[in-house]
């Protein structure tokens, strides 16, 4: 009987072993899936940037700021306004010279640093960010920027200094989530990509809005706000579905 009951805490104590080292591996793995797809401040590819924030010392979201002639265009704007000034200084980008911001959607992380850019005409979905300021996960301290703005309607196509960006409605992590097609290469999906269970507004259209995006011809770069960027929009499916 001595011998039965050192047999099964032997056991036991192998199969603990076991769970806890699968669990250190799976959030190991979670650990380095995160900080491998987010960006570091930094240029991606020729004439486009991606700008990290960080929260806690953790990296936290991505946006993006693409080179126009000689301005620049901004994707999203980041939860962090000190760390975004501090990095477009690294990367030699005079605020100024950023003349748009296209918002994917409002939530705080996405339109921290709206403020920073004085010389920007502001595009989204919603004028007045009412998601932003009306919902759980709203901006305890945003401070709508007295910038000029531009409702976006779907479908709208925007000239810019030799760039054609066109907003894509997409709706289902938030209400005002829209997706940016700029020269038909370049996708900008915001928090598209997100999990179904974080979808704040409506799951069903979030799904529906990923499967109009894997119909999409011609895009060769998916660029999101928390994983980095997919080169082959039928990634999506990999990643997601």
């Amino acid at each position: 009987m001595l011998f039965k009951n050192m047999l099964f805490k032997k056991i036991l104590k192998r199969i603990l072993f076991t769970i806890l080292a699968l669990i250190l591996v799976l959030i190991s793995t979670a650990a380095f899936a995160y900080l491998r797809y987010l960006y570091p401040t930094g240029e991606i590819m020729p004439g486009l940037y991606a700008i990290r924030n960080d929260r806690n010392g953790m990296p936290m979201v991505n946006f993006f700021i693409m080179q126009a002639d000689e301005k620049y265009i901004a994707f999203d704007a980041g939860s962090d306004g000190v760390q975004t000034q501090y990095a477009l200084q690294r990367l030699g980008i005079s605020v100024d010279d950023v003349i748009a911001v296209f918002v994917t959607h409002s939530h705080w992380d996405h339109v921290g640093s709206l403020q920073l850019f004085n010389n920007a005409v502001i595009y989204s979905w919603d004028a007045e960010f009412r998601y932003a300021n009306d919902s759980a996960f709203a901006l305890s301290g945003f401070e709508h920027p007295n910038l000029p703005h531009r409702k976006l309607y779907d479908g709208q196509v925007v000239e810019l200094h030799g760039r054609s960006i066109q907003s894509i409605y997409t709706p289902g992590h938030t209400s005002d989530s829209v997706s940016f097609l700029v020269d038909g290469r370049y996708l900008f999906v915001g928090d598209l990509l997100i999990n179904l269970r974080l979808a704040r507004y409506d799951e069903e259209l979030q799904r529906i809005n990923i499967e109009k995006m894997l119909r999409m011809e011609g895009v060769q770069y998916v660029f999101t706000g928390h994983f980095g960027l997919f080169r082959d929009v039928r990634f999506f499916r990999w990643w997601w579905l």
